[in-house]
């Protein structure tokens, strides 16, 4: 990965506040708004030349490495669709998703833990299993490692049915292959966004600019959002 990764792509014509991309190069947004319903966004995906808008609306998506797209919406249902806005309900509750390749789909469950954050779970066939910890942010490897971010802003990945606490301060994170991750720092950087940075597998590379959303191909090709709501591939 190139640690002085420059802006190689603006895609314009949609205002964004959640992203989500799989390994095509694809990405798949939730706009600005006005929210509808329980403070829904609209959705949209990029066709190769602009954005299509989707049928639906969601707070929080994630795609699949082969381009599926998952979201939750503002009632904290879960659905995951196709490239036709067809949607498919799955049961569960959840406040946030991260998806890896054949569906190996986590959640932050509707259900706080304490100060840490909320519970996480693990889909196994068409449940849903308890995982032990807590967090407010989670995002997946393709082959299905969950890394997560806790209320306090602490990163871990989990390793062996266990949680291994990386180093650093994050608000939000994406993840490739081979621990290709990058967060949002906790630092502010320019107006309302923050601190972009890659993992070199023992410490963190900030990366120039700032940005309030991010996620991340399966190759680890990072993708952000800054706060006029604009999306760059890194």
């Amino acid at each position: 990965m190139n640690q002085k990764a420059q802006v190689q792509n603006y895609f314009p014509g949609a205002c964004a506040t959640d992203i989500g991309v799989g390994d095509r190069g694809l990405p798949w947004v939730l706009g600005c708004g006005p929210p509808v319903g329980k403070g829904d966004y609209y959705i949209f995906s990029w066709n190769g030349s602009k954005w299509d808008m989707i049928p639906g609306v969601a707070v929080r998506i994630a795609v699949e490495p082969d381009g599926t797209p998952w979201i939750v919406n503002g009632g904290n249902q879960i659905y995951k669709g196709n490239a036709d806005g067809d949607w498919q309900q799955v049961p569960g509750c959840a406040k946030d998703i991260a998806v890896g390749q054949d569906s190996a789909v986590w959640i932050l469950g509707c259900k706080s833990t304490g100060t840490d954050g909320l519970e996480v779970y693990a889909r196994s066939g068409s449940a849903w299993n308890l995982v032990s910890g807590a967090a407010t942010k989670i995002a997946v490897t393709p082959d299905g490692t969950p890394w997560i971010i806790n209320a306090q802003g602490q990163i871990y990945k989990r390793s062996a049915n266990s949680w291994r606490q990386i180093p650093g301060c994050a608000k939000d994170i994406g993840v490739g292959e081979n621990d290709s991750a990058w967060i949002l720092g906790c630092t502010s950087a320019g107006a309302g966004g923050f601190e972009i940075q890659s993992w070199d597998g023992s410490k963190w590379q900030t990366i120039p600019g700032s940005a309030t959303g991010i996620a991340v191909e399966a190759d680890g090709t990072a993708w952000v959002i800054n706060v006029e709501g604009k999306t760059f591939r890194l």
